[in-house]
């Protein structure tokens, strides 16, 4: 492996090293997953604790759909032909992620939704005021 300070005294060519972008791709992604971990829902849970859980698994998605992204897109500038580019797969990520992202939001925040009717409904205060017994 190559010393930072063998580097510094190496005129800049302007020249990235292969596997460089993929590796900040990559060094990204995973500090994005550390950064952003998911709370427990318990078994009382609030209707804010699935709104949460759509947020960080939209975020999920955001994050996988960016990084097979860039491995996609990499692999495509360093193929001789082009059959990577042509299978048109940087979209088809785009589109199945984006699909799959809201069908869990959506779930997710029906689920909430329907905890704050049975909690909340017919009650003036609202979702401040939670009723109590049957």
């Amino acid at each position: 492996m190559v010393e930072q300070a063998e580097t510094a005294s190496l005129p800049d060519s302007g020249r990235r090293f292969p596997g460089s972008d993929i590796a900040k791709a990559h060094a990204d992604f995973v500090m994005g997953l550390a950064a952003r971990k998911p709370a427990a829902i318990g078994l009382d849970p609030e209707p804010e604790d699935f709104s949460a859980r759509a947020l960080c698994c939209e975020a999920l998605i955001d994050r996988v759909k960016a990084h097979l992204t860039a491995l996609v897109e990499e692999a495509a500038e360093n193929e001789p032909g082009a059959s990577i580019r042509d299978a048109g797969l940087a979209a088809t990520i785009d589109a199945h992620l984006s699909d799959l992202k809201g069908d869990i939001a959506g779930t997710l925040e029906q689920a909430a939704e329907r905890i704050r009717e049975e909690r909340y409904d017919g009650c003036r205060r609202g979702p401040f005021y939670r009723r109590r017994g049957p």
